[in-house]
């Protein structure tokens, strides 16, 4: 981090302009680029959670379909 804060400092002292030359489309460029690839690692973040939830609810159900099967088999009976 001090780095980089010398390295500004020292072309602040020199005065010359040649060394903030980006022009405003590059800029542009650079942010659009930017906010897609953040937006594209959301998405793909979205996405790994929602496959896990659908793996992790087709398990539970595998689990537990037989044990729904036999308590729709067994019929309650009730005594008067």
């Amino acid at each position: 981090m001090k780095d980089i804060e010398k390295n500004i400092a020292v072309a602040l002292n020199k005065g010359s302009e040649s060394d903030f030359t980006t022009s405003d489309a590059e800029l542009f460029k650079r942010a659009t680029t930017a906010a897609n690839n953040q937006q594209g690692t959301k998405d793909l973040l979205a996405l790994g959670v929602a496959s896990l939830w659908v793996v992790f609810i087709s398990i539970f159900i595998k689990i537990l379909k037989p044990l729904f099967k036999k308590m729709a088999t067994k019929p309650s009976q009730k005594n008067n």
